[in-house]
């Protein structure tokens, strides 16, 4: 199964998620590819870090990063072969780069699309909607689109009110909700997953979720 984790505004969350969401199924006992499809880097800006930790702090388990960033042609020539050796791949793609997104959308099975409460992420937001519709119209691509509320900030009106706000796309909302939480950041800062991190936290939970309603996609495909 692939994964794309796509919105063309940064700052929503994208590398956040698609890194623990990677992390969260490669404890499931499964392999995963993170495919760092962002030209700024995160994904594998975070295994440099990663790599630097103490074997303890980082369990040997399923999970692969690339190295380096990929590109819209790198995708083309090396995600399927790549992803028969695999249970999943999550490709993080970067913020405004049409070309990569396009190539993601094309060869994934499903896309998460990152949104925070904010009423000018939640505007922005259907730039990639609508990239995902004309592809279905132009292109046959069969990707099944869902929207995530991401770096939501717990006890606010706004964060009340996503949900309803997010009717106007008419594609499915996850109930998996990921909140802004400090823990996130520090674990990427380190390299670490937040189920290394932070194991038991509300982080953590709120991705056992995500990896919950990911998981029953597989079934259903």
């Amino acid at each position: 199964m692939i994964i794309s984790v796509v919105n063309g505004k940064g700052g929503v969350g994208k590398s956040t998620v698609a890194i623990n969401l990677a992390g969260s199924l490669s404890r499931e006992n499964g392999k995963v590819l993170l495919v760092d499809a962002d030209p700024q880097g995160t994904a594998s800006g975070w295994l440099k870090a990663r790599e630097e930790q103490p074997a303890e702090r980082v369990p040997r388990n399923g999970l692969r990063v690339t190295p380096e960033p990929w590109g819209a042609s790198d995708l083309a020539d090396k995600i399927s072969a790549e992803a028969r050796e695999m249970d999943f791949v999550v490709i993080d793609c970067g913020p405004a780069n049409g070309k990569i997104e396009r190539a993601a959308l094309a060869l994934s099975d499903f896309a998460i699309i990152p949104v925070t409460p904010s009423p000018y992420d939640i505007r922005s937001a259907k730039t990639t909607v609508d990239l995902i519709r004309e592809g279905r119209e132009e292109a046959g691509v069969r990707v099944k689109a869902f929207l995530l509320i991401s770096r939501k900030v717990v006890g606010t009106s706004l964060g009340r009110d996503v949900r309803d706000a997010l009717q106007v796309f008419d594609l499915p909302i996850l109930k998996a909700e990921i909140c802004h939480r400090v823990a996130l950041c520090e674990a990427g800062i380190v390299g670490q997953t937040i189920h290394e991190y932070e194991p038991g936290s509300l982080a953590a939970e709120e991705f056992d979720i995500l990896a919950k309603e990911v998981l029953k996609w597989r079934k259903q495909n």
